[in-house]
């Protein structure tokens, strides 16, 4: 055996061994683009609030369904952190990726949001009772981070579905999709693709305000 193909075989070895673990990955909420100066105060206080709705499938067809390596799809402290699933060149489902412990796909979520709000000009508290602060109540239909193999590339995606009630007001349902092609997917991947679909919430957020 030559060389250069023990070498390849340990690399597919080590490559194989990280896409069927569990990864743990900090995904931040970027501002949104400089270039659109923030809208003069409309003097409305929102009061955001954020839940996880997502469903949760054992083994689904779809890449794009939220599902877990463990079948720990019914463990809240679990599923509120996962973002993602990795997956082999046939498409099967190996290990998941999460947001480190204490970070959740809620609190991000509610970020994008609230980075939209103020753009458009509100003012977001974070104190539950202060006068004269609608309540906004953002429900997570769907956000997820999937990939599709291909024969020279792969495309990975995000898509989020939120439904945004407040009071007195007919609801909001902002959906977005995101997608990239890459040769291959490595752990900076699943920041990068996640990162953009929350910047689209807040974009598609701030269209519908």
């Amino acid at each position: 055996m030559s060389v250069r193909l023990v070498v390849g075989i340990a690399a597919l070895m080590v490559l194989a061994g990280c896409a069927t673990s569990r990864s743990e990955v900090d995904v931040n909420v970027a501002p949104l683009s400089t270039s659109q100066a923030a809208a003069t105060s409309n003097g409305k206080k929102v009061l955001i609030s954020t839940v996880d709705d997502r469903v949760f499938q054992i083994a689904p067809r779809s890449p794009d369904t939220p599902s877990l390596k463990n079948d720990e799809v019914n463990d809240k402290s679990i599923t509120e952190r996962a973002i993602a699933r990795k997956r082999n060149g046939y498409g099967k489902g190996l290990g998941d990726v999460l947001l480190p412990s204490g970070r959740t796909v809620s609190q991000l979520v509610n970020e994008s949001v609230a980075a939209a709000y103020k753009q458009a000009g509100y003012q977001v508290v974070t104190e539950p009772g202060t006068p004269d602060a609608a309540p906004v109540n953002v429900h997570i239909v769907e956000f997820w981070s999937w990939f599709t193999p291909g024969f020279f590339s792969v495309d990975v995606s995000n898509k989020a579905h939120l439904r945004i009630e407040t009071p007195g007001a007919t609801a909001l349902n902002v959906v977005t999709r995101k997608n990239e092609s890459m040769q291959a997917v490595t752990e900076s991947d699943w920041k990068k693709i996640t990162e953009a679909g929350l910047q689209e919430v807040s974009r598609e957020t701030l269209k519908q305000l």
